[in-house]
């Protein structure tokens, strides 16, 4: 079977270079010994290439003649590359290397040999990135998904649009492991162009792409800098023999995203269970505090029977009559939305590609991968 199609989105990484700081250097002011390098500069933005995003590019580790030995960038590798961030790859190594060179031809600054090799082996590190993926679900359940979301967590979340929530679970400010966003792409995408369009109305593919975005619900997972430490993924080399899907869904799964949304049992279904647990599935429904009946040790053993048999997590959501979906189907690995057909090949998909370690005398080569290459 085809791997789920999950893509990076955001990225924040720090690589090595030596080059002329491009912004201005901060100084502190010493009374005694004058102004100071602070070690950074500025954060400036640049579009790395004609017609995408704006990267965010920050010199850092400035010495004392002024030299800057460390690039800092922010940016979204699709919205740069493709103009869109609606699907994308998952290869960072490739992602991270492609948006180092742009950057180094978009600031005209020369990268000497060692640190071009350190970007191409994935020696960078990365403190932020965004793992995301579109599941198929029809428009009209998205916003019941998100209220679901609302009503589940009562800490721990920030909802600023109607459409869009984000859940960290820290019981105070942001976390700093990770948190996960579930939101419509398509009234995003829909601002998206609009500004782009100077306030006209979507282009050819625009509009196609928008139609795509209509067809799923989008759930990104956001790792942060402790988190990347936790997991031993704060280096980008580290990520090549990373499993991006089985990581992904490692993560959700630790929201109750799968059962924000669930349904009634069917009198089969109830006969199942056994005696205790009908009883706790019946207090859950008429809405008790299951910790006034049960020690933790109970509740977690009861919840976790009825979970296997049934597919009901009575940690989540309440169950409804008619329910707009069933979430527990929608949020797996098989209900992934791939890379729309019309997209290969154009400039609205960049696909990962291999780069090649040249040998002494030789080039770089960059050799596209076919797409049903990426199926093993």
């Amino acid at each position: 079977m085809k791997p789920a199609n999950i893509h990076i989105d955001k990225i924040c990484i720090t690589a090595q270079w030596t080059h002329t700081p491009t912004g201005k250097p901060h100084y502190f002011d010493e009374d005694e010994l004058g102004l100071l390098p602070s070690g950074s500069a500025t954060a400036n933005q640049k579009a790395l290439k004609d017609g995408g995003e704006q990267a965010y590019i920050k010199s850092k580790g400035i010495d004392d003649y002024g030299v800057a030995h460390q690039i800092e960038i922010r940016c979204c590798p699709p919205l740069v590359l493709q103009k869109h961030n609606l699907f994308g790859h998952c290869v960072l190594q490739d992602y991270v290397f492609a948006i180092l060179e742009l950057a180094a031809a978009r600031l005209g600054l020369p990268v000497n040999a060692a640190q071009r090799a350190e970007w191409q082996s994935g020696d960078v590190s990365i403190t932020e990135i965004h793992l995301t993926a579109n599941f198929g679900c029809p428009e009209r359940a998205v916003l019941p998904i998100i209220n679901a979301m609302d009503a589940t967590y009562t800490q721990g979340k920030w909802r600023s649009e109607e459409t869009s929530i984000t859940v960290h679970m820290a019981k105070k400010r942001r976390s700093k492991n990770h948190a996960l966003t579930i939101y419509s792409k398509a009234l995003q995408l829909i601002s998206l162009f609009r500004t782009a369009n100077g306030g006209k109305g979507p282009g050819k593919y625009q509009s196609m792409l928008i139609e795509d975005a209509r067809k799923g619900v989008r759930a990104e997972v956001k790792l942060y800098s402790a988190g990347l430490k936790e997991l031993g993924l704060g280096v980008v080399r580290n990520w090549a023999k990373t499993d991006v899907a089985e990581l992904y869904f490692s993560l959700l799964n630790k929201y109750k995203v799968a059962h924000c949304i669930q349904r009634l049992l069917t009198d089969d279904e109830l006969e199942v269970l056994s005696n205790a647990e009908r009883k706790l599935y019946t207090l859950w429904l008429r809405g008790a505090y299951l910790e006034d009946h049960y020690c933790r040790t109970s509740l977690w053993k009861y919840a976790k029977s009825i979970g296997d048999k049934v597919n009901i997590d009575i940690r989540g959501g309440l169950p409804e009559k008619l329910p707009a979906v069933d979430t527990s189907a929608l949020f797996v690995p098989e209900n992934v939305l791939p890379v729309p057909a019309w997209a290969i090949g154009t400039e609205y998909y960049s696909p990962p590609v291999v780069v090649v370690t040249p040998k002494r005398g030789e080039g770089i080569s960059k050799i596209p991968v076919p797409d049903n290459e990426l199926e093993d």
